[in-house]
Parts: structure tokens; sequence; C-alpha cells
């Protein structure tokens, strides 16, 4: 429902139920087996965990991260994956004094084609999280930060992976000399978060019928995506129509069939054909007929 709208059931979405319910099921009895095998990772993706300091401090934070490295046409997911798919999970093992905080996601992209759009990451991406060192904690010698990792990685077919992995603080000698590298990843991975969108920009969106207009003023374009933050709010697959206005741009988004009641803002990313990703939140408008 939006905008007060009750809708039928559709046959695509007869058709998403059906295959959200075989690849639910199907991925739930792999993860399973998972378990009770103990099985590592699958050989398409590597998975490391890596840290951008030696050491701790105290009072400040010290990032650590779950790198997955994924063989060419393989894809793990965003946070929200999509039509299809789950985010990587980590459960976090820390010594007494440190808290873990949320993953930080890198803007995704668009995989998929047709009916069924996903959201997710190819190649290599850093899934990164800041790990909370509380003030006056008494220096730690040799204390391991662990993380339990579960995932699903997926290209026609979709294989679950389980991985434990473990990093000593401070990092001993064999793997500070990797320091350097997993710095520049850091940086690398920090440039490709999401922006938070700039303040001059007036930010709304309205719901009419089967639709959302997003609208934006202060940045004109022709080109540009949205990445919706929650699942079932929009047609993944659908076109996202984007018409510039004289202060800035309209986007024409379609309404999900598994939207069964009005929601109070669209939040998401919107994402620019410069590469350029931000962070909105736009109140949604309820239009009057």
């Amino acid at each position: 429902m939006v905008g007060g709208t009750i809708r039928p059931v559709s046959v695509g979405l007869a058709r998403k139920f059906y295959l959200t319910g075989i690849f639910t099921a199907l991925a739930l009895s792999a993860i399973a087996g998972c378990v009770e095998g103990q099985s590592s990772s699958p050989n398409n993706a590597h998975v490391d965990l890596i840290a951008e300091e030696r050491a701790f401090v105290a009072g400040r934070y010290l990032r650590v991260g779950v790198l997955f490295h994924l063989d060419k046409g393989w894809h793990i997911y965003w946070q929200n994956p999509g039509d299809s798919g789950e985010p990587p999970r980590i459960e976090w093992k820390l010594p007494t004094g440190l808290r873990a905080g949320p993953i930080e996601w890198p803007s995704p992209v668009r995989l998929g084609t047709g009916t069924i759009i996903d959201y997710g990451y190819e190649d290599r991406v850093l899934l990164m999280a800041p790990i909370h060192v509380l003030p006056g904690l008494v220096p730690i010698s040799n204390a391991t930060i662990a993380a339990e990792v579960k995932y699903i990685v997926c290209r026609e077919v979709c294989i679950p992976g389980k991985a434990s992995l473990s990093l000593a603080i401070p990092l001993p000698a064999d793997q500070s000399v990797h320091l350097a590298e997993w710095r520049r990843i850091f940086e690398q991975t920090r440039s490709q978060f999401p922006k938070p969108a700039p303040s001059n920009w007036n930010i709304s969106s309205v719901a009419d019928k089967d639709r959302f207009i997003l609208s934006v003023k202060g940045s004109r374009t022709r080109h540009a995506v949205f990445f919706p933050l929650e699942p079932s709010v929009i047609e993944n697959s659908a076109p996202q129509d984007v018409v510039p206005t004289d202060d800035g741009f309209k986007m024409t988004l379609q309404a999900s069939d598994q939207l069964l009641k009005s929601i109070p803002v669209l939040r998401g990313l919107l994402v620019f054909e410069d590469g350029r990703t931000f962070r909105i939140a736009a109140p949604v408008a309820v239009h009057a007929r």
C-alpha cells in the first residue's frame, strides 16, 4: 500500500515469493550443513581479518575489517541485498574492555538483469567496523580479536560460506609487514563510503499511487541511481526515470508490490554518473487525489 491504496498480489510478486522461498530454504539448509561440518570459505571467496593499526590505544578506536577476495563474476551482498540473497553477518569475540561498532558499508553496485536485481560487491571489498578501546584500559598484550563470519557468495548459483578469523594485537612481526598495504585498503574503502547529502540540498518525495517521486533541489543531473536502504520499498528492477528541473532533478521510482503500508521517509543512497554517492532521507508526502 502506498498512499492508502491496497493492491492485489501480482504474478511478478508471486514469482518473487516463490524464488525467495526456494533460495532461503536452500541457503539455510546449506548454512546448517556448513556449521555442522565446520566448512571453511568456498573456493571462489577468500576472507581475511585485517587491522588499520598495529596496537591498541586506550580511549580511541581501532578499525578492523573483514576483507573479501572474490573470484571473477562472483559477488556478496550489501546490507539491503535486493531481490535475493543475504548480507554478510559478523559475530565479534573480543577481550574485556573492547566494544565493536556496526559494519561500515561501502557503496554497492547493481547486480543481475531482468526482473531480479540485487545490490552487492564484486572483486574485493572490505567490511570494516570500529573497535572502541575503553578509556583507562590497561595496555593489553597478546590479545586476540576474533570474528565468526557467515555470508553467501553467488554467481549462477549461491554458496554459503563460513569463516573463523582471528588477529593478534599488537600485530606480530609476520603480519606487521602487511600494515602499509592494509592501511591503503582502509583508505581506499573510506573513499567508497556514501557521504551525507549536502546541506544546501532540499530533498523530498511524494507517494503517488504505485510510485514515489523523489525530488532533489540543489544539484542538476540526467543520470543517477537510487539504492533503497530498506528492502521491499521499490521495485528494484524497474527503470528509474530522471528528469532535470530548473534547480535540480526529479526521479520516478516504482513502489514494490511487497510494500503493504505507507512509509514516512524514503531512505537510501543516490549514486551519480561520476561515482559520487550520498545518503538521503526524503520525507514522504501522500499525493492528494
